[in-house]
């Protein structure tokens, strides 16, 4: 069921799109806050809170940033402040390991934990770069189709991998029927092939976000604080943040005329 909350994230997105960049900004910090808040739950790793301080400050700010200045139609340079706050995240998650007063048990995970949970909050900054012209609008909302149909199936007993692939197809199904009958991505004038490209490729990066959100569950510790609650977080927002780059590049690939 876990998986069923991926799907509702993305909508809640679609529907705060409808609102405008401001709106659209305001969920994804929410979805960045529930994301950091399943992670440092998922482990005793240590600096877990710390790091997760920082990399929400980071994920926080290029949204904000991004919401204010992406304006019209996509543009690759809309993701700088992204990759701006990554880098400036690193150096502080390098700052709060060389801080630790601990002796430093563990360095290794508690680095890794930090990175993952800085690439993931500002991964999700990507939704907000799409554009806001009706091209950007249109291929939101696609790609967030493709992204709950892609978690959605995962629900389904049996090999992650016949899932993962059924989800694309899926996904890629549902971006063709929604560019021919839904008069908002119609109008936008993508293409089917843009259309299809863009749900299947989402659809395929939140399967797999679900399938890793089951991993991270299964080497949880016995000790991590109420398991539940974490994993539910977990699944129902990192197949959200790793759809978000690949739509990025979607519309990059769009732009470029790569999928006309």
């Amino acid at each position: 069921m876990a998986a069923l909350l991926a799907s509702a994230v993305a909508g809640a997105l679609v529907g705060a799109s409808l609102a405008g960049q401001y709106a659209l900004a305001a969920a994804i910090g929410v979805v960045q806050l529930l994301l950091l808040i399943g992670m440092t739950r998922s482990g005793d790793v240590p600096a877990a809170r710390t790091s997760a301080a920082v990399a929400l400050v980071a994920g926080v700010a290029s949204a904000l940033v991004v919401a204010l200045t992406a304006e019209g139609a996509f543009d690759i340079e809309s993701m700088t402040p992204a990759l701006v706050a990554i880098g400036a995240g690193f150096v502080a998650m390098v700052v709060v390991q060389l801080a630790r007063r601990d002796g430093r048990e563990r360095l290794t995970a508690s680095l890794t934990f930090g990175v993952w949970a800085l690439l993931l909050v500002t991964a999700l900054v990507g939704w907000l770069a799409l554009g806001d012209d009706d091209t950007g609008a249109a291929l939101l909302a696609l790609a967030l189709s493709g992204t709950a149909v892609g978690a959605a199936i995962m629900i389904f007993p049996g090999p992650a991998v016949i899932w993962v692939i059924g989800g694309t197809i899926g996904a890629g199904s549902v971006g063709l029927v929604l560019e021919a009958y839904l008069p908002a991505v119609d109008g936008a004038d993508l293409g089917p092939l843009a259309a299809g490209v863009a749900a299947a490729v989402c659809g395929l990066a939140a399967a797999i976000g679900v399938w890793v959100s089951g991993l991270i569950r299964d080497d949880a510790p016995a000790g991590a604080a109420r398991p539940g609650l974490a994993h539910g977080l977990v699944t129902a927002t990192i197949p959200v943040a790793l759809a978000a780059p690949v739509a990025v590049g979607t519309a990059w690939a769009l732009a470029e005329g790569l999928l006309a």
